[in-house]
């Protein structure tokens, strides 16, 4: 991290000794699609319904005995993560009809699920047992950094359309994984142990292109639309890093930066 802070800082005044080059500095939010291979991490419901803390709590709330065992429960199959908001900062050098840059993204995820869990059915005429839900819920951020090059193929007036390919490093920070019964949340109680346990610093890698549809206010500025497909590995865990396709939709404010910068350094 403190190479990359470094080249950062040294970036703009390498960009500033060559003429023909221009800094340009941008910002961008959009949309994270993330690959749902590691959702099902955040499947915690054995982990609260073993938890004896938890055990009288869980059959209070569900009007159960609470010296009797606790209920039958089916796991789910739809863990899966909403949408989620990224925001980042784009630097690059601009030569002529292509690009060189550093993006600097991060997203925002959630992951959702929902369970079963089957009662004794209390109603006498009916032998069925009664089904209620539980929820799942998994917070993470993500990290990225692309390192990437961008070719123009079209322009036309004040629009052009250009298209990036670029290298990628991802880290993924865990920050919450909660099982909700009956609009209680409780803990799952090795997620902690799971976040300390993994290697923090070991990063998943990717790569991806997509396409950056420009349109041009002025010569300093511009405002983009733009698409990332990331074929990325997210490394939960040694034994949970798989690779899998991420989506990014996003829009983009993009100024020239080369002559304020020459004012600042002058």
């Amino acid at each position: 991290m403190k190479k990359l802070i470094l080249f950062i800082i040294a970036f703009p005044s390498f960009i500033l000794a060559q003429e023909k080059n221009k800094l340009i500095f941008g910002i961008n939010a959009g949309t994270y699609l993330a690959n749902n291979k590691t959702a099902y991490f955040y499947d915690g419901a054995k982990n609260v319904f073993s938890n004896s803390n938890y055990a009288n709590q869980i059959k209070e709330s569900l009007s159960l005995d609470v010296s009797g065992p606790l209920p039958n429960y089916s796991f789910p199959n739809n863990l899966k993560y909403n949408p989620g908001v990224e925001i980042g900062i784009h630097i690059g050098k601009e030569i002529q009809n292509s690009k060189i840059y550093i993006d600097i993204n991060f997203a925002q995820l959630k992951a959702q699920g929902i369970g079963t869990i089957e009662l004794e059915n209390t109603n006498n005429m009916s032998t069925d047992p009664e089904y209620r839900q539980f929820g799942m819920i998994g917070k993470e951020k993500r990290n990225m950094i692309n390192i990437g090059y961008q070719k123009n193929i079209f322009k036309e007036s004040n629009f052009s359309l250009s298209i990036p390919l670029f290298f990628q490093t991802i880290k993924v920070e865990l920050e919450k994984n909660t099982v909700i019964i009956e609009e209680i949340q409780y803990s799952v109680t090795n997620f902690s142990n799971l976040n300390q346990s993994r290697n923090q610093q070991k990063l998943g890698i990717g790569f991806g292109s997509g396409f950056v549809l420009n349109y041009f206010i002025n010569k300093d500025v511009s405002f983009d639309l733009g698409y990332h497909g990331q074929f990325s590995q997210t490394n939960f865990s040694e034994d949970l890093k798989p690779w899998g396709m991420q989506n990014s939709i996003f829009v983009r404010l993009v100024i020239n930066g080369t002559d304020y910068l020459k004012k600042m350094m002058n």
